[in-house]
């Protein structure tokens, strides 16, 4: 079953099922709303623990190849993008939660200052770029590790940009924005 059809009955299951059990409530069959007030911190809990294991039961993930000046928005899952022979430019990424891997090592860059926006509310961007492509990278988050070519910064709040030498005048140039509510952002060269 694709990810799109499971979520879209599971979306109608839970409807249904709540619709059914305020029914009951207002026929007074039963006292759902109040017992959905004492349980609610349950279906949090829930919510969480399958955050942290969605990854090692659950294979929703979406690879994309990207087009110049594509933009993704994606509330759950995680989401793989490889630029291979593609031109970065513009792309811009926007998620909730899940992982989002960006894989630009074998880009076609252009003569230009080629800008990438990346943003995550929950989970993990990890970014790769080549090492010939002179790169300018600034980074924020919320709760969680920066690591931008092996400079970390961690904590709350925090934020971190990095230039390489010679950018201004380098032909091809890579500019990144990236930032995260809660998790980690690694840029890797390889």
């Amino acid at each position: 079953m694709r990810r799109k059809n499971f979520w879209t009955i599971a979306f109608g299951i839970a409807l249904i099922l709540v619709g059914f059990l305020a029914l009951l409530d207002s026929l007074e069959f039963i006292s759902f709303w109040s017992a959905l007030g004492k349980l609610w911190p349950v279906i949090l809990i829930a919510l969480g623990v399958w955050l942290l294991f969605k990854r090692r039961y659950f294979s929703w993930n979406e690879k994309v190849e990207i087009r110049e000046g594509n933009k993704y928005t994606k509330a759950f899952g995680d989401l793989k993008i490889d630029a291979a022979g593609m031109n970065p430019h513009g792309l811009d990424v926007e998620m909730g939660f899940g992982d989002l891997d960006v894989n630009l090592t074998k880009a076609s860059f252009s003569d230009q200052e080629n800008v990438v926006h990346l943003a995550l509310g929950f989970g993990d961007i990890r970014v790769w770029i080549p090492s010939e492509v002179k790169a300018k990278i600034s980074t924020s988050c919320g709760a969680g590790d920066i690591d931008v070519l092996g400079r970390t910064t961690d904590g709350l709040g925090k934020s971190s940009d990095y230039q390489d030498e010679g950018y201004d005048s380098a032909q091809k140039r890579l500019r990144i924005h990236a930032k995260i509510g809660f998790g980690d952002i690694k840029v890797s060269r390889v």
